[in-house]
């Protein structure tokens, strides 16, 4: 790669020592505009043979898989709502060739042609699309999909972030995979310091015992090692869960009980199930002093731009600042 960027760069130059010492000669000849027409044509194709050579980049992916990007992608598929998020964060939506069933922002994402459902979208659609590359999660899309692209000579990067740190590392490396770096950069360094922001206030706050609901039937919440672990103890709360060997336990109620959870924090459409289930929490620190809170999925759980609104939330929610509160009825 580097020694045909070499060649490249010495072929420019030689035309180029070729068309100042001469060019007196070209500018006076009667053929001087052929000859103009000539030199640019040669470098034009010469630019254009070796431009895959000079973009080519090698990337690791989350999976531990070498990939090698041998030209700007122009036309990129998501198999994710968070990877579609991140690709119109940076910008390249007019780039973007299809997305899954479940990609629903922004509003443009419901626009683009879709490949399927998130764990099983069509093979046959992605490979019609003529995808340069595709953008797969470890934890939403089979790995045999992976495969099958793998072996039609596909392009896949594959992301498992599980921090807040790995998200903000995924838009800079989508960014430099697909040519938008400074748009990464800028749009990373505005996060972080909207992240900061939240760190520092948390230094003199109190930390509450919180726990996040992924569901309620059967009870799942989250522990150590995701990214919802990550945003809850960033804004200054101690996860009830957070001895849990895996990331996202089954907890009972008689658990629940016992780690006595201060602050709640579930999906929107749970809270009405919790409002049905009250008389068994009732003793809960959170149910007696109304400290259950809904917030959007999607601003929580997609690990793209949109976990920073999600993060400032939180960190309302459990300090008290939140605009309203007491969400199970009385």
């Amino acid at each position: 790669m580097k020694k045909q960027g070499a060649i490249l760069r010495a072929v420019i130059m030689a035309l180029g020592i070729f068309y100042f010492q001469d060019r007196k000669k070209i500018m006076t000849s009667p053929l001087h505009f052929k000859r103009l027409c000539v030199v640019s044509f040669l470098i034009f194709s010469i630019t254009l043979y070796f431009s895959d050579c000079i973009y080519a980049k090698p990337f690791t992916d989350d999976i531990g898989r070498n990939i090698e990007i041998t030209k700007k992608p122009e036309r990129i598929i998501s198999l994710a709502p968070n990877i579609t998020e991140i690709l119109f964060f940076l910008q390249l939506g007019d780039k973007i060739a299809g997305v899954t069933d479940f990609c629903d922002y922004p509003e443009e994402a419901k626009l683009k042609p879709k490949v399927g459902w998130l764990i099983s979208p069509s093979i046959e659609k992605i490979i019609s699309l003529r995808p340069d590359i595709v953008f797969a999660t470890a934890e939403g899309n089979r790995p045999d999909i992976v495969e099958e692209l793998e072996r039609m000579k596909i392009n896949v990067y594959v992301m498992n972030p599980h921090s807040i740190s790995d998200v903000l590392r995924e838009i800079k490396v989508i960014g430099n995979i697909t040519g938008q770096v400074d748009i990464a950069l800028t749009g990373v360094n505005a996060l972080t310091r909207r992240i900061d922001n939240i760190k520092k206030k948390t230094v003199a706050g109190s930390q509450k015992r919180v726990m996040y609901l992924v569901s309620i039937d059967p009870v799942i919440s989250i522990g150590p090692g995701s990214f919802i672990h990550d945003m809850l103890t960033t804004a200054g709360g101690i996860n009830v869960l957070s001895d849990s060997p895996i990331r996202y336990p089954r907890i009972d109620m008689e658990e629940i009980i016992l780690k006595d959870p201060e602050v709640i924090i579930a999906p929107t459409d749970l809270i009405d199930s919790i409002n049905v289930w009250k008389k068994r929490w009732g003793g809960i620190s959170a149910i007696t002093h109304g400290n259950v809170y809904p917030i959007n999925p999607d601003i929580i759980s997609r690990p793209g731009p949109r976990i920073v609104d999600g993060l400032e939330q939180i960190y309302e929610y459990i300090h008290g600042t939140a605009k309203f509160k007491n969400q199970i009825s009385k």
